[in-house]
């Protein structure tokens, strides 16, 4: 039993230790159902809500003191558990703060839930640009000054959405952001997914809520001990429509929640309370001893400090490891494969030229030692750089926005060839990878500049992401309204 609380764990432990009869749901019978013994270990916590363990919709028991020790831990005036990933508190926080119609500030690169707020909401997207690092081909954030413009050219906007960190690790700066945000009586909500873990270290970024933002939410599964899908969306002192928030999230909230989801969310503040700066301590440790190995090994770049040179970034997680390999014969796409098939090693993704890998506080030196001494192997086999095709074009403009992505949405589609789709409206997202920018969102205006990129990444054998077909031999597109 861990030393600090952890009230959800607690209620399902006296419940199994009740020894009832169980005569309601799930089917599994508290695990008697499964034949395979890892599910039927996890279904002896895997209850309903039956009274002693709350009810997520109306918490007056374990989850609701689950929750205030949530907020107090994270320093959030109140704090809402997800059971549908980092996705369903994003679009809660579009339904609670945006109207039909209403424009809304939103970076370009946004997750697809994004792009899921706008349909449910109707809002209308006024899209900021981010900014592109080279070497590495991948997004890190946006400027703040092209923030402060966006806002300044549409000061009716309903709320300014922000995504940092990025998937990379890279922090944007939050605190200006805010502050301006702040004169202009706007509330800025933070896509802060990959983040959770900051509040619990002074040499992580400081996390958004304390630089002033009104929301965050931390899909905790990401960095954290913590089942996948389990997430936290947590509301700041200047969060304003609060009734209204509550109602979008039980529209988008299941009426029969994971147990073990929200278990694992409640061990996992429990954890980090009692012992979350002595875990951190010793991964961040190791992440500087892995930094200062890898700049010995030729052909791999391994940043760190340098993100800081890049516009728009004002730190980064020490933890979420990118290794460019332009300076070797390979592309990242084959370094991954390699760490795969010879060493056993799985990162999270890869790109063009660069590799990802997470680590969180349960990796030990051992597995920094592991990755190095294998990407050292790799170099040595490898060296470069040789004759691999890279990527030289960058997205074209931003198209006009024709139709909201709700109304596209509604709109009926049909299916075009790609030389025919140009002076069409878009009906999919289509983003080239990297850098993972889309060039077409639905409702969009399929301009002869996002064609050119199209056909470009088409014969480069670019990673597209979005599309039904993605070879891109055919493009949905709105159907003449």
């Amino acid at each position: 039993m861990p030393g600090i609380r952890a009230p959800i764990y607690e209620a399902l432990l006296r419940y199994r230790a009740e020894s009832n009869l169980l005569l309601h749901m799930p089917g599994h019978c508290g695990g008697r159902g499964f034949t395979v013994e890892e599910f039927a270990e996890l279904g002896r916590l895997d209850f309903t809500e039956v009274p002693g363990l709350d009810d997520l919709h109306n918490p007056t028991g374990p989850l609701q003191e689950a929750r205030e020790l949530m907020a107090a831990a994270f320093g959030a005036q109140e704090s809402f558990f997800l059971v549908n990933g980092a996705t369903s508190g994003i679009q809660t926080l579009f339904l609670a703060t945006c109207n039909e119609g209403e424009p809304v500030l939103i970076p370009r690169n946004a997750h697809r839930s994004f792009l899921a707020g706008l349909v449910l909401s109707g809002a209308v997207p006024v899209y900021y640009p981010c900014i592109q690092a080279d070497p590495w081909g991948i997004v890190v954030a946006p400027e703040a000054g092209a923030v402060v413009s966006a806002l300044e050219k549409n000061p009716a906007a309903a709320a300014i959405f922000l995504a940092s960190p990025s998937y990379y690790g890279t922090v944007a700066d939050v605190r200006e952001i805010v502050q301006t945000a702040q004169n202009y009586d706007k509330m800025v909500l933070v896509d802060e997914a990959h983040g959770a873990h900051f509040s619990f270290h002074p040499c992580l970024p400081p996390p958004a809520l304390a630089q002033g933002s009104a929301a965050v939410v931390h899909g905790m599964h990401k960095t954290l001990p913590v089942l996948t899908q389990a997430a936290m969306l947590h509301i700041g002192c200047g969060f304003i429509p609060r009734a209204r928030l509550r109602q979008a999230y039980h529209l988008l909230t299941t009426t029969s929640p994971s147990y073990p989801l929200l278990a694992s969310l409640d061990l996992a503040r429990s954890l980090l309370q009692e012992r979350g700066y002595e875990l951190l301590e010793k991964a961040l440790q190791w992440a500087g001893e892995f930094r200062f190995k890898m700049k010995q090994v030729k052909g791999i770049d391994c940043p760190g400090e340098e993100f800081l040179q890049v516009p728009g970034v004002k730190g980064y997680d020490p933890l979420k490891v990118l290794l460019g390999v332009r300076g070797l014969s390979l592309t990242g796409y084959q370094v991954a494969v390699l760490l795969r098939e010879r060493f056993n090693i799985q990162v999270e993704m890869a790109g063009r030229d660069f590799i990802l890998a997470m680590f969180s506080l349960y990796h030990d030196r051992n597995d920094w030692e592991e990755l190095y001494v294998a990407l050292r192997s790799i170099s040595q086999q490898y060296p470069g750089p040789g004759e691999v095709a890279r990527l030289a074009v960058s997205p074209p403009p931003l198209p006009d926005l024709v139709l909201t992505p709700r109304q596209a949405y509604y709109s009926p589609w049909k299916k075009v060839k790609l030389a025919e789709a140009v002076g069409r409206i878009a009906g999919e997202m289509v983003a080239g990878y990297p850098p993972g920018i889309p060039c077409l969102l639905p409702g969009e205006l399929v301009t002869p500049e996002v064609l050119d990129y199209l056909f470009y990444l088409r014969a480069n054998g670019a990673g597209i992401h979005g599309p039904e077909d993605p070879e891109l031999n055919y493009l949905y597109i709105i159907d003449e309204i």
